[in-house]
């Protein structure tokens, strides 16, 4: 279970201001050592810091091509050159999260605080409007599945949005009525995997939605 981070900024370059454009959002990527050897980072041919094993950096960068370097022992994890795009949507800055090794999985769900009485009233006519028992199953059954969005297992993945990545969520925040936060933690290999043989199944029975429920209780009980 990873709670502490390394926080690095990186700064590539000095921007100019002209006129009326604006310094583009750096670019955060964070790095899952998921190995059991401490793994040291350089960038762009710098030695920059060593992650030990279960940790994750955060690092800053500013959008553009860098060169990734990462060595476990005597073992070069990866060399690869990346570009890191600037962010495509405004006021949203682009986050990656890398897993050199592929050895960890990851969920995404949204950490809900308050309620939202128009959004119960509606899901609550939704449902109602369904008569047939086996298109009742069938809906509880999709809103489920919804609950949890698996991470694809690639070593790079674009998470921009996600307010929480491999840290937990406040158990409170300010506001007014629903807030959602979306929140990226690991998984264990075993309930990915069946969370996509859930995501496959056809015509689920009522065994099978009280299953998909324990799923997520389990899932949602290891995140952090």
């Amino acid at each position: 279970m990873l709670r502490r981070f390394t926080t690095w900024t990186l700064v590539a370059a000095v921007l100019s201001l002209c006129g009326c454009n604006l310094q583009p959002m750096d670019v955060w990527v964070y790095v899952d050592n998921s190995g059991d050897q401490p793994m040291v980072i350089s960038i762009d041919g710098v030695e920059q810091m060593t992650v030990p094993p279960g940790e994750v950096a955060e690092l800053k960068f500013t959008p553009g091509e860098h060169q990734f370097l990462i060595r476990a022992g005597s073992e070069t994890v990866c060399d690869l050159a990346r570009n890191l795009e600037e962010s495509d949507r405004f006021g949203m800055r682009r986050k990656y999260l890398f897993d050199p090794l592929k050895n960890h999985r990851y969920q995404k769900y949204a950490a809900q605080y308050g309620e939202s009485r128009l959004g119960e009233l509606m899901e609550s006519s939704l449902f109602s409007m369904q008569k047939d028992p086996n298109a009742r199953r069938q809906y509880i059954y999709n809103r489920l599945l919804k609950e949890v969005e698996l991470i694809p297992t690639d070593a790079w993945n674009d998470v921009s949005g996600v307010e929480y990545v491999l840290t937990p969520p406040p158990d409170s925040i300010y506001g007014d009525g629903m807030e959602k936060r979306q929140v990226i933690a690991h998984i264990d290999a075993e309930l990915y995997d069946r969370f996509l043989a859930a995501k496959a199944k056809q015509n689920p029975t009522d065994e099978d939605v009280d299953a998909l429920g324990e799923l997520l209780d389990e899932a949602l009980a290891q995140s952090f």
